[in-house]
């Protein structure tokens, strides 16, 4: 590792700490959430979740080795435990025969997970592939694992909440899809440099997420009942507006000359909100509200 991202704890880095942060705190809460309503698919997400704990121990081990071989191979734990996540995402969609934005969300982020974990192994056996730098290779995990995974899965909860309400349940599928195309494209634009990548899809994933965490905050946070889940909901979508807006304002930096922070910067401000404020409490709103078929939201006024 360079010295773009200095050392944090022992030879960890910020960026190291934010994957862990996913693999130990992210996944396991999001797994939990998931909206599927197959039986099969529910049996394999089970699974996934009864394999969670074993499968991020080996990525955290593989942090105690140097990047190569061996760290790689220690890491392809936690890329079999996505795999048995994603499986589930498909056999939904399989058991639903259906590719509705309502199927096809959640779907999505089970199977960004599997993308973050395979750029997490590529990251740990110290590979390049097409000469990306490691920061690069690293960056692209914590990509799939925060705007890939946590950001679609709560998409995808926010669809489900606002189902049943009109004009809102149109904005949140908009909202949700935007975040489902932007995540890809977005990582496209990093691993290629194109310059048109680069900068559309911060913007749609950028749009995107604002959308969903409007909604959030405005629509669903108010109705929920219990005090500490509306908080933690309110907080999440409030954190995200000046991460996203950082994060397309760094991207549109890399193909015309506006100012914006250093990599560094925005690993630290960009990352850690994204992932701390609105991924974790995020998350934690969602997980004390229920499952979001059922959410405790009090009736409207």
């Amino acid at each position: 590792m360079s010295g773009v991202f200095p050392v944090v704890v022992w030879r960890l880095t910020l960026v190291d700490l934010l994957l862990m942060l996913a693999l130990l705190v992210i996944v396991p809460l999001g797994l939990r959430l998931v909206p599927f309503v197959g039986p099969r698919s529910r049996q394999a997400l089970t699974v996934a979740r009864i394999v969670q704990p074993f499968g991020a121990a080996s990525a955290v081990v593989s942090f105690l080795f140097t990047p190569g071989w061996t760290a790689g191979v220690i890491a392809l734990g936690w890329l079999l435990t996505c795999a048995v996540a994603s499986l589930a995402g498909l056999v939904e969609l399989i058991e639903r025969r259906s590719l509705r934005p309502v199927h096809l969300v959640p779907a999505a982020a089970v199977a960004y997970l599997s993308v973050g974990a395979g750029w997490l192994v590529l990251s740990r056996a110290g590979l390049r592939p097409e000469g990306f730098s490691h920061e690069i290779v690293e960056l692209t995990g914590v990509h799939f694992h925060y705007a890939g995974f946590a950001a679609t899965l709560m998409a995808a909860l926010t669809m489900s909440a606002l189902r049943d309400r009109g004009r809102l349940a149109t904005f949140a599928t908009l909202g949700a899809m935007l975040v489902v195309i932007g995540v890809p494209i977005t990582a496209a634009g990093i691993a290629t440099g194109s310059g048109l990548l680069t900068v559309v899809g911060p913007i749609l994933l950028g749009a995107g997420v604002l959308s969903i965490a409007g909604l959030v905050g405005l629509a669903i946070a108010p109705r929920v009942q219990l005090g500490p889940a509306r908080w933690f909901l309110w907080v999440s979508a409030a954190g995200v507006v000046v991460p996203m807006l950082l994060g397309v304002d760094y991207a549109i930096s890399r193909v015309f000359p506006v100012p914006a922070l250093d990599l560094r910067a925005m690993a630290l401000i960009h990352g850690d909100l994204n992932a701390l404020v609105f991924s974790l409490c995020g998350l934690l709103g969602w997980t004390l509200v229920g499952r979001p078929t059922a959410p405790r939201l009090g009736s409207e006024e």
